[in-house]
């Protein structure tokens, strides 16, 4: 029995990390949600997903690619119809080279994208050869386009704020380890969001360093409604992985705090996920959150978003241990 407990802790200290020891400053999750990890494949064709990267890539990205495809293709076929003899255009009326030449590319912007004004219009077999193989294209193309824009548009997103600090605070007599997070989309709300957090820290193992993860019990750690701001509050107690420890200790720890969010979104009817994390260095020693709340004349109350990152100073218990200024980048 004493053996299945232990193998049961094991697994919930366990994130999917290793305990290999990493560089001081470097963080296992950024703060956009993102992995630091870096992965060399055999073959990186055979580990790429042409579709996953283009439904999640920024939207700057995707545009210059779909510029980029539109561009290319009518290029191509506009040198294909060049060199096939613009004679065979009819309807084509430009004498130097260069206007011949634009001349195949508006046909073939026209024939990608089925418009057909009708101005110019192949007269050879050739010609109409080319055409239709660029029609097959341009139906198949803009088909494709069109799903991948359907998928960036209904994939559920959970756009969560999180303050850019984390704190330790007094509480209750005590102190605890808190950051306060937001929903971003005012427009899609969410239910049933629950947070898991969880400490990375250095330990010595036999004279060895080693990574450690180790769970921390929040406060409240569910939520049924998510209209408003969720401050995220553990309480540093004997049974702690913080209990004891001040800001010097974990920076000899080079500690992280790693976060999971998950809700079920009930505008797309999906469960949704966000990460991120805090580095010992974004962490404030003897503050407290200022509120973000206040009412207006109709007596409803306001919650100002620009206000979540706001916090002041404040005594951390004498029972505390004497800490050393946290290092705020």
């Amino acid at each position: 029995m004493s053996s299945h407990k232990e193998n049961r802790k094991k697994e919930a200290d366990e994130l999917g990390f290793g305990t290999k020891v990493l560089d001081r400053h470097t963080r296992f999750i950024h703060p956009d949600g993102s992995f630091n990890v870096r992965r060399k494949e055999s073959s990186n064709w055979e580990a790429t997903s042409i579709y996953h990267h283009l439904i999640t890539m920024s939207w700057m990205k995707f545009n210059t690619i779909i510029f980029f495809y539109f561009f290319l293709m009518n290029a191509v076929f506009a040198i294909l119809y060049y060199f096939t003899g613009m004679q065979h255009m009819v309807g084509s009326h430009s004498t130097d080279e260069f206007g011949k030449f634009l001349d195949g590319f508006f046909f073939s912007a026209q024939t990608l994208t089925t418009v057909g004004y009708g101005g110019l219009f192949p007269g050879s077999h050739m010609m109409n050869a080319i055409a239709s193989i660029e029609a097959l294209i341009g139906v198949l193309g803009f088909a494709l386009i069109t799903g991948l824009l359907y998928g960036r548009f209904s994939r559920p997103i959970a756009k969560i704020i999180y303050s850019k600090r984390a704190i330790i605070a007094p509480f209750k007599n005590g102190t605890a380890f808190q950051f306060r997070l937001a929903n971003k989309l005012k427009n899609s709300q969410l239910i049933d969001v629950e947070c898991r957090l969880t400490v990375s820290f250095l330990e010595n193992n036999d004279g060895t360093k080693v990574r450690r993860f180790r769970p921390l019990e929040l406060e409240i750690k569910n939520i049924n409604f998510f209209p408003m701001t969720w401050t995220i509050n553990h309480i540093i107690n004997s049974d702690s992985p913080l209990f004891g420890m001040n800001a010097h200790d974990l920076e000899e720890a080079d500690a992280e705090f790693l976060i999971l969010v998950t809700g079920f979104d009930d505008t797309f009817s999906q469960t949704v996920n966000s990460r991120s994390s805090y580095k010992y260095f974004e962490t404030v020693y003897g503050a407290k959150f200022k509120s973000v709340f206040s009412f207006d004349e109709k007596g409803r109350t306001v919650q100002d978003l620009r206000l979540i990152n706001t916090y002041e100073e404040a005594a951390l218990p004498e029972h505390h241990p004497k800490h050393q200024e946290a290092e705020v980048s």
